[in-house]
């Protein structure tokens, strides 16, 4: 709890005032950060109201991965009803599929990112690579003359966190995201999570 009020302390102090997308100004400080040991308990902050049965909802509603508010509701998590319902720019989007639909979010890209693979028809050892891989052809097509096709597969980039954290935990390439700039219109509202190998224990313990 000391952190986090000396963290408060120092943002109200240091920080500059931020315009945002709320339309309410918010105290910034880049490069902020804490750290906790999980082993002496879990970092929750007193001085005000917890919603931790939201919050955990939300957690498990990212790693199943959720793309719909009424699912996220079904895990006790309210939060992203206004995201869905509300939000006049997503309201009108042609993405949008109708009423508590939030696009491809957060857990979409985290359990199911969308990889596609641009190979040239002649490139037959890399078309058996990806086909190995689990990828699977989707389409074909010419470009200047040049036969290729199309794979795709969907990646689930926390399992491949757990995986490496259990076989290989000195890695450096721990991390995930959900910062799918091709998606980024189709989704009710851009992600702000950045998970690497240092967040990582936590989620493995959920996933």
């Amino acid at each position: 709890m000391k952190q986090y009020l000396d963290l408060v302390a120092n943002v109200i102090k240091n920080g500059t005032l931020q315009a945002n997308r709320t339309g309410v100004k918010t105290i910034s400080l880049p490069g902020a950060m804490l750290r906790y040991d999980l082993k002496e308990g879990f970092p929750a902050i007193t001085t005000r109201r917890m919603a931790f049965k939201s919050a955990i909802g939300e957690m498990c509603g990212f790693l199943r991965p959720v793309n719909s508010a009424a699912d996220f509701r079904a895990l006790g998590c309210k939060v992203w009803d206004q995201n869905a319902n509300e939000n006049a720019q997503w309201l009108a989007n042609p993405f949008r599929q109708g009423e508590d639909d939030l696009g491809e979010i957060y857990g979409v890209q985290w359990r199911k990112w969308p990889a596609y693979k641009q190979v040239d028809r002649s490139n037959v050892a890399a078309i058996e690579l990806c086909l190995s891989q689990g990828y699977r052809q989707i389409a074909e097509g010419e470009e200047d003359g040049q036969a290729y096709v199309v794979l795709y597969k969907a990646i689930d980039q926390v399992r491949q966190c757990v995986d490496t954290i259990i076989n290989d935990p000195g890695s450096r390439r721990i991390l995930f995201h959900g910062w799918n700039c091709a998606q980024l219109d189709e989704m009710a509202l851009p992600p702000c999570h950045f998970v690497d190998n240092q967040s990582l224990v936590s989620f493995s313990l959920l996933a």
